[in-house]
Order: C-alpha cells, then structure tokens, then sequence
C-alpha cells in the first residue's frame, strides 16, 4: 500500500479524462468494475501495481493521485451547450480536459498578482444592453470592429482554455468563484471561434452561475448578446445600403470577422432584410457551397495567457518535463496543450499589445 492517501477522486478526474468508464478501466488495470468504483469512492486504496499501472496508462505521474482536489469546476453552459447527440462521454471528457487546465493554470497564477477582471454580471440587463455595457466596461468603441477578440478577454481577466477537438461542442464557459473561464474546443474556422467566444461570453455575463437544464432562453440570450457585441446594430444599419447583394455580406464579414451565415440571420432578426430576402440570401449560400466553409478566411486567434506565464515561470522555450513534474500532470497534455497557445515568437514579444496579456510584479 502507498505511504500517502490516494485521491479516489483523481482517479476518477483521469479515467473520465482518457474517455474510459469503470468497465473499460478495469480491464486495462486486470481488476474488478468493483474494484474500481471502490477505489474511486475512497474506500480501498489501490496497489503500488495498480497505480504504476494506472500511471503508465494515462501518462499521469503517481503524485498526481495523491494530490487533494484543488478546483471545483462547475458546468456552466456545458449543461447545454451542443447537440443532443454529444454522450456523456464526451462531455465528461471536455470538462475533466478543462478542470484539468484550470488546475495547471491556477498553479501558474500563484506566481502572479491577479489580473484585474472587467468582465461584469449583468443578470437583469436586456441582452444586447448587456452586450453595449460590456463593450464600454472592456474598454471598446462602441461602433467599432473587435480586432482581437481573444486577447480582449483575456486581458479584461477572463482565463480562455484550449481544448482538444470535439465533434458537438466549440465553447462552454463557468465562473470558478469571481474568475471566468471559456473553454474552446479546435478545429473550427476563426469567425465560428470569434462569435463562440462572444456567446460564451454571453453566458457569463448574462447567466453567472445561474444555469439551468430547463431555461429554454439561456442560447437565445447568448446569441442576442453575441451579436450585439460583435456587430452592434447601429453599425449594421449603417453599412447596409439597399439593394443589399450577397457581396455586401462578404464586406461586412472581413470587417467585422464574424461569418456571412451570422450576418445574413442578424440582418433578419433586426428586420434590416424581409423575410424572402432572407431566404434568397441562403439559397445563393448553399448554391455557392458556403454552408460548411465560406469565402474571406478569417485568422484564427489563439489564446496567449496559460502560454505566457509558463514562459515567464520557466523560460524560453518553456521545458515541458519541467512544467509537467512540478505541477504533478501528464507529459502530453502540458505539451499539447502549449501548442494551442500563443508563444512569444508567434507574435506574444513583451510589450506587444497584441500578445501580452499581463506583466509580472516588479521585484526590488
């Protein structure tokens, strides 16, 4: 038996992690489903065997077992974000991928004064009087395309994680405590990333901690806010002159960085086009093959902070081993998930606005 106590818990973050249930996991370890669940509950510790096995297996060192859990990550809008079609599975999968980086990052951060956060609740604002709100509080004109979006949240104190790809689900969002995180899914174009991040967004700003399974206007707020946010009203009425042509859209979508599909849907909820001008729109979008993969590519934005302060802590170029044995977490996640973030050779250089999210105290 191991000298310290082993975490049931950590045992159950890392099989929900790799996608196994207790079955699966069993028969890797060569015990029983019993056994498992016996383990996971805390009331029988496992072998040295079982646990080097374990370890091996997930790539997670044997400390992380011991290690208590630090983070209670809620849900958020994971409750209801995607199609029904996404398994529990999956979805346990997503959220151990993000408590597991939210734990990585919230060691980062003791390294750190805190980052001040901007970002506001405002559960009794209209959504798209939230959304001008918002762009005020962050700093942003209020007329104005967000240029970098990605960076804007983060630096009004929100911590964007990257996440491997899911098939259902681009974002989810959750405030741990007074921070707030959104979680991002790869693999998607740079305007579906923009316009997730401004729901996602929505979420946190309109709906805080208050999710719900049967609050059927928690989506339609965040996709009202979403386009208030991204391209307010004013602005779209202005730049859309009659006769408004499918190009017009094309315009509008370099400089907004947000997809012709949206602008064509936000166009008819503000009754800016009829209703068979909407639909002639889509026909010429489906006819044209842009449903799936649209003219105007948009730059994909990666997130910078988690990067960052694992450059600032351990040098350029970040030591993965390093970083992976000192906070007690798997070799290839540590490495797959720097990759997904901006380093300071991609365009993060101190002093860049752009890549630099924050700076460390002074030391005298």
């Amino acid at each position: 038996m191991m000298e310290q106590i082993i975490r049931g818990e950590r045992i159950k973050q890392v099989r929900e992690l790799i996608g196994y249930n207790q079955t699966e996991l069993a028969q890797k370890l060569e015990v029983t489903q019993a056994a498992i669940a016996l383990m996971e509950s805390g009331r029988i510790m496992p072998t040295d065997n079982i646990l080097n096995q374990l370890s091996f297996l997930t790539g997670f060192p044997v400390s992380f077992f011991k290690q208590e859990p630090i983070i209670d990550v809620p849900l958020g809008s994971l409750l209801f974000r995607g199609k029904r079609s996404v398994t529990v599975r999956e979805r346990n999968q997503l959220y151990r991928y993000a408590q597991t980086l939210c734990e990585l990052t919230n060691s980062l951060f003791r390294h750190i004064k805190p980052i001040p956060v901007k970002i506001p609740k405002l559960p009794n604002e209209e959504p798209s009087e939230a959304a001008k709100l918002t762009r005020s509080l962050l700093g942003l004109s209020p007329d104005k395309p967000i240029e970098h979006l990605t960076s804007t949240i983060e630096k009004a104190g929100a911590v964007i994680l990257s996440i491997p790809q899911s098939s259902e689900i681009d974002a989810f969002s959750f405030w741990i405590g007074s921070t707030p995180v959104i979680a991002i899914t790869d693999g998607w174009s740079g305007e579906r990333i923009r316009l997730s991040l401004a729901h996602e967004l929505g979420h946190l700003v309109l709906h805080g901690a208050g999710y719900y399974n049967n609050h059927s206007d928690l989506e339609s707020d965040a996709f009202s806010f979403a386009g208030e946010f991204m391209v307010p009203e004013s602005s779209l009425r202005e730049e859309l002159n009659p006769p408004i042509k499918l190009s017009d859209y094309g315009i509008l979508k370099a400089r907004w960085g947000v997809s012709i599909q949206h602008l064509i849907l936000r166009s008819e909820r503000l009754n800016i086009i009829t209703k068979r001008q909407y639909k002639y729109l889509f026909q010429q979008v489906g006819k044209n093959g842009w449903r799936k993969k649209e003219p105007i590519e948009i730059p994909i934005e990666k997130p910078r902070l988690l990067r960052q302060l694992a450059e600032m802590i351990y040098g350029i170029p970040v030591n993965v081993k390093t970083v992976a044995f000192d906070n007690h977490i798997a070799h290839q996640i540590v490495e797959d998930t720097l990759y997904r973030y901006l380093g300071k050779s991609e365009g993060g250089e101190v002093g860049n606005k752009r890549g630099q999210v924050f700076s460390f105290p002074s030391s005298k």
